[in-house]
């Protein structure tokens, strides 16, 4: 089950609320139902990954979420 753009952009904050409270049930960015497991796969500084399931409708997804590159300091 693929999530449309409007889904991801959801997912997207369900992530960021999920980051700020981890312990709070977060809803599914498709079907709504509280649940969704949250899984940070990310490999920073380059990019976030996050692995998302519901029980409820059986979403499985993994999203991505670029970084920008790290800008070097000057001297």
């Amino acid at each position: 089950m693929a999530l449309t753009v409007g889904q991801q952009r959801e997912a997207i904050r369900r992530v960021a609320a999920w980051r700020a409270e981890p312990l709070k049930p977060v809803p599914c960015p498709a079907c709504k139902a509280p649940g969704l497991d949250v899984i940070d796969r990310s490999a920073r500084p380059h990019a976030e990954w996050y692995a998302l399931t519901c029980p409820a409708c059986g979403l499985s997804e993994t999203l991505h979420i670029p970084l920008g590159a790290s800008v070097p300091m000057a001297d």
